[in-house]
């Protein structure tokens, strides 16, 4: 049976994931101008609670943990490319990232209008 997995963002801090049973809310909070902290919250359906055990939890959980880490590193050498001299602003892949570019043009125009 397919594993359900949907993903998505609320502008604009919010994203929400479901994997199969799974359901994790990340919350990002800025701390600086190149810095943020992710607070994440853990869901498991209530109907799957008496067929697992601590095991199957524990191990989901590092398995995000990796996850997580990995996209840690990920946004961290990206900001770093940004900061360095040889970066050029532009989109990377345009026909990938349409949602991240309304993302960045909405932003962008909330945090202007503030300044008029």
């Amino acid at each position: 049976m397919p594993v359900l997995t949907l993903c998505f963002s609320v502008y604009p801090n919010l994203m929400i994931n479901r994997y199969g049973p799974w359901m994790d809310t990340n919350v990002v909070t800025p701390t600086g101008p190149n810095t943020c902290v992710v607070h994440f919250d853990y869901f498991l359906e209530a109907d799957l609670l008496p067929r697992v055990d601590d095991k199957f939890v524990e191990e989901s959980l590092a398995a995000s943990g990796r996850v997580q880490a990995e996209d840690t590193w990920l946004c961290e050498k990206v900001q770093g490319g940004m900061e360095s001299p040889g970066y050029g602003s532009g989109r990377y892949a345009p026909a990938m990232e349409a949602a991240m570019f309304h993302f960045h043009n909405r932003l962008w125009r909330d945090l202007t209008a503030a300044e008029e």
